[in-house]
C-alpha cells in the first residue's frame, strides 16, 4: 500500500535540497548545489518551469519538475517531466504515483507529449514508465575516461594534435586567452550552426545569445578551461569540460566543429586539449554522453579510450486529452 504523499512547490532557497535529493536518487551522477541554484536563478528565455517536493510525514523524499520551451517554437508540444526519488525509499508504486502527479501538471500546461529520461541501470524507473505507457525512443550513451591510466598518452596526443592544427593554420587557445571582444557572440553563432546536427527526435529550441552568454559564465565552465580552435579570428571548433564547484564528476560540455571545417580532426584535436588540461589538474576521470546515433562523436570517444557505463533512455508519451478519449 502506497503511503499518502503531500506535495509543495520548491523555492529558490530549496535548490540545495533538490540537489541532495537528485544525488540520493541517482548516486552515479551527483548534482552540484551551486550549479542547481544557478540554473534556477537563470531560466532560459521563454521557458516555463514547475518544481516541487514530495513529502511523506513531513520529510522530503523526492524532487519533481516539469519544464517546456515557448509553445510557439516547440512544434511537437513536448514537456520534460522528472521524478527524483530517494533510493532509500525506492518503490515502483511510488514512482508511478509521482510520475502521474507531475505528468498531470505538465498536461495542464498544454503539453501534447511528455518526455522523461531514466538510467539504463534503473529497473524500477524503467518499469514505472512502462506501466504509464511511456515508450523508449532514443538512447544516450555515457562514457568514462580514466585519466590516471590514460593520462600520459592523452597529453602526448594533445600536443601532436596541437602541432597538426598549427601546421594547418589553426590555433588552439582558451576563451580566457582569446582577446576578441566579439568572441562570445561568435561562439554562440558556432553553437547555433552545429546544434541541429545532434541526432534528435523532438524540437531543439534555439538558444538566445543572452542565454548562451549566461551559460558559459556558469561557475562550472572556467574560461581558462574552455577550448577553441581558431582560423584567424573565426572559431571553427570548441570543447569544454564542466567542473562542478562543490560535488560531482567532471563532464565534457559541448564539442563541435564548423560544418565547413569537418573532416580535419578538429573536434578530436580540441577535445584532446581539454583532456590534457584535466590530466594536468589531477582530475581522475571524465565523463561524456552522446546520442547512440551520433556516429562521429562515438568514434572519437572510442579512439580516445573511453569505456562505456550505463547510459540514459529517452521515453515519450503522447498526451490524450480527456475529451478526446
Amino acid at each position: 500500500m502506497v503511503t499518502a504523499l503531500t506535495y509543495r512547490p520548491a523555492q529558490l532557497e530549496d535548490a540545495e535540497l533538490a540537489a541532495d535529493l537528485m544525488t540520493a536518487s541517482y548516486p552515479p551522477m551527483p548534482q552540484d548545489p551551486v550549479i542547481t541554484r544557478r540554473r534556477w536563478e537563470t531560466p532560459r528565455h521563454g521557458f516555463a518551469y514547475g518544481r516541487f517536493f514530495a513529502e511523506r510525514n513531513g520529510t522530503p523524499i523526492a524532487f519533481l519538475t516539469w519544464v517546456h520551451g515557448p509553445w510557439d517554437t516547440v512544434q511537437d508540444g513536448h514537456c520534460e517531466v522528472e521524478v527524483w526519488l530517494d533510493r532509500a525509499v525506492l518503490d515502483r508504486d511510488l514512482l508511478v504515483e509521482m510520475f502521474t502527479w507531475i505528468g498531470d501538471r505538465a498536461e495542464a500546461e498544454g503539453s501534447r507529449l511528455l518526455l522523461a529520461y531514466c538510467g539504463e541501470d534503473e529497473p524500477e524507473m524503467l518499469d514505472a514508465l512502462a506501466a504509464l505507457d511511456f515508450r523508449p525512443e532514443r538512447t544516450e550513451k555515457v562514457w568514462e575516461l580514466d585519466l590516471k591510466t590514460q593520462g600520459s598518452r592523452l597529453v602526448r596526443e594533445a600536443a601532436e594534435a596541437r602541432d597538426r592544427m598549427k601546421a594547418a593554420g589553426i590555433e588552439s587557445t582558451t576563451l580566457a586567452a582569446w582577446s576578441d571582444p566579439d568572441g562570445v557572440r561568435k561562439l554562440h553563432e558556432l553553437n547555433e550552426r552545429t546544434v541541429e546536427d545532434i541526432p534528435h527526435t523532438l524540437t531543439i529550441v534555439r538558444e538566445t545569445f543572452e542565454d548562451f552568454a549566461k551559460r558559459i559564465r556558469s561557475p562550472d565552465k572556467p574560461h581558462d578551461r574552455y577550448w577553441i580552435a581558431l582560423d584567424g579570428d573565426r572559431p571553427v571548433a570548441m570543447s569544454n569540460l564542466k567542473y562542478p564547484p562543490v560535488r560531482g564528476d567532471v563532464w565534457t560540455g559541448y564539442t563541435c566543429t564548423d560544418p565547413a571545417y569537418r573532416g580535419r580532426g578538429l573536434a578530436r584535436g580540441i577535445k584532446l586539449q581539454t583532456l590534457a588540461q584535466a590530466v594536468e589538474l589531477g582530475v581522475p576521470f571524465v565523463c561524456t554522453d552522446n546520442d547512440s546515433e551520433n556516429a562521429p562523436m562515438l568514434h572519437i570517444n572510442e579512439k580516445l579510450g573511453y569505456a562505456r557505463r550505463p547510459g540514459f533512455v529517452e521515453h515519450h508519451k503522447r498526451v490524450t486529452k480527456k475529451n478526446d478519449a
